[in-house]
């Protein structure tokens, strides 16, 4: 709610003074609301900062979750020499050569279907009348109970899909009458499996699915390793690589992975550290000193200062100790400045140690990403309790500012009422007084021959 001026029309002579005084009246009562108005508008500019520092915050965290995955691989590259094999490092890779050979088969899904159609897909028995099926998924049995309303295609689909085998059941609409509806079973995972449908318990000749395809491994040999896979992603043969296998390969061929050290993914996450660093400095600059803002004093910029602090002055132990061995200085204002060429000139040697330097998120510089996440994690941050202070005080503020707009509407209204009154009896006074002076000028000349002086 807000406080309507209301609009004086009186027909006294002092009908202006009145409008003067109701105007006046409402300025002075609206007094506490607006100070309340400046406090509330001074505690949503805080929420904006705030919300602006916490995304920086949360940006430089993000940043030191990068460094720390350097040491997990991510300053290695992969590369594939054919076709036939896709690569990508995860944690635990390391520089290496590997050959890939005798891709004889991918892996692909096992499929049945049966080998007989129905006329109909919910009406035509499929058991041998006791309701009662034997479902076989690579030497792994399932019981499908069906009841006599469900003894139909669709009654055996559903209750296939419900046991969780492996297994997704379909209906197949062939279009041919009158035999049109078949049953298809698809494994749910690559891999050579049989996939059967009994009627009879245990009895392999009573099994409705034809096996349209078995389903097949995948076969492949790593330095002259035979392997065998289930899926065509092979993540757990060569520590911290994941192959893709895309096609099989004709005798002989080989394609070579390589792993090396690629020093580009850590210049990009020192970069992009280093640009976090300076964009979170800024805007706590501009909350200290002489010309700080609304959030000046604030504990949460003690907070922050103070880690930055702790952060540019981190020393490891190894052959790299600071941030200025890896190319990053400080200048005098405050700011970072990252020289690429720091890194790009590091020896297998010195560029391990950087990693280690660099940490994993448990030690290192990369470490302090858990500090800044205590402050800016959406969830649980101290700064979302701040923010949803700013909250709640907007909340009494603004409830706080309708009482009051709502005393000063009811002010007014009373006002103006008693002020009409008011006017109504000026104009009947200012009436009867020009009555009374008619009346006695009229005396006068009847009397006098003239008018009163």
């Amino acid at each position: 709610m807000s406080i309507t001026p209301l609009s004086f029309t009186g027909v006294s002579s002092f009908s202006d003074d009145f409008q003067t005084i109701l105007s006046r009246s409402v300025s002075i009562a609206s007094l506490p609301a607006q100070i309340l108005q400046n406090e509330q508008q001074d505690v949503l500019n805080k929420k904006v900062l705030m919300t602006d520092l916490r995304s920086a915050v949360s940006t430089l965290a993000g940043t030191l979750g990068t460094l720390s995955g350097l040491r997990s691989g991510g300053a290695l590259s992969a590369t594939s020499s054919g076709y036939a094999v896709g690569v990508t490092t995860s944690s635990g890779a390391a520089p290496g050569v590997y050959q890939i050979s005798d891709i004889t088969s991918l892996a692909s899904q096992a499929i049945a279907t049966s080998t007989l159609g129905l006329a109909t897909q919910d009406a035509t028995a499929v058991s041998s009348g006791d309701h009662q099926l034997q479902l076989v998924v690579g030497g792994t049995s399932y019981t499908v109970a069906l009841t006599a309303e469900t003894d139909n295609l669709a009654g055996v689909r559903d209750a296939v899909n419900a046991l969780g085998a492996g297994v997704t059941a379909s209906i197949l609409d062939t279009q041919n009458s009158p035999n049109r509806y078949f049953l298809t079973l698809s494994a749910d995972s690559k891999g050579a499996q049989a996939v059967e449908l009994r009627t009879v318990v245990d009895d392999a000749g009573s099994n409705l699915l034809s096996q349209t395809s078995p389903g097949s491994d995948a076969l492949f040999k790593v330095n002259g390793q035979a392997v065998t896979a289930k899926d065509n992603i092979a993540s757990d043969v060569i520590p911290g690589l994941i192959l893709e296998l895309k096609d099989t390969t004709s005798a002989g061929q080989v394609v070579t992975v390589s792993v090396s050290t690629d020093r580009t993914p850590v210049s990009d996450a020192l970069q992009e550290f280093v640009t976090a660093y300076n964009a979170m400095v800024a805007k706590l600059d501009a909350q200290i000193g002489e010309s700080a803002g609304i959030l000046s004093g604030d504990p949460v910029i003690g907070q922050l200062s103070g880690l930055l602090r702790e952060v540019t002055g981190y020393r490891g132990e190894g052959a790299v100790r600071s941030l200025a061995d890896l190319g990053i200085t400080l200048s005098s204002s405050g700011e970072m400045s990252f020289d690429s060429t720091t890194v790009g000139s590091m020896s297998g040697a010195d560029l391990s140690a950087a990693l280690d330097f660099l940490g994993d998120g448990a030690s290192g510089l990369s470490a302090f990403e858990s500090s800044f996440n205590g402050l800016s994690d959406p969830l649980t941050g101290s700064m979302r309790s701040m923010l949803e202070g700013y909250d709640e005080t907007d909340n009494r503020l603004t409830e706080q500012i309708a009482a009051i707009e709502d005393r000063v509407n009811a002010m007014q209204e009373s006002l103006m009422s008693r002020l009409q009154a008011a006017d109504s009896l000026l104009a009947m006074l200012a009436n009867q007084q020009s009555m009374l002076t008619a009346t006695i000028d009229s005396l006068n000349l009847v009397t006098n021959g003239k008018k009163g002086a």
